[in-house]
């Protein structure tokens, strides 16, 4: 089971996939009618890896277990 499968998109382009690690490309994504971000070129349209077997080493020597997720944007450390 991919692990990335939890994170909100919010989360994966702030803290892992802002950005593909070996060439720095970046592609739009786009959310709904009315927002979009720019983040690795591999994620589908729900925020998934298309790579993720064969993701770059960047990729998987990521730790992300030191990453507080959001919580929804700008309430970082907060309970609901």
């Amino acid at each position: 089971m991919n692990p990335c499968e939890e994170c909100s998109l919010e989360d994966k382009t702030y803290e892992c996939c802002g950005r593909f690690p070996d060439t720095g490309e970046v592609a739009f994504l786009k959310i709904d009618d009315t927002r979009g971000v720019y983040a690795c070129p591999y994620l589908d349209i729900n925020g998934l890896c298309t790579i993720y077997e064969k993701r770059p080493l960047g990729c998987r020597d990521h730790e992300c277990s030191r990453f507080i997720p959001y919580k929804k944007i700008g309430r970082l450390g907060e309970e609901e």
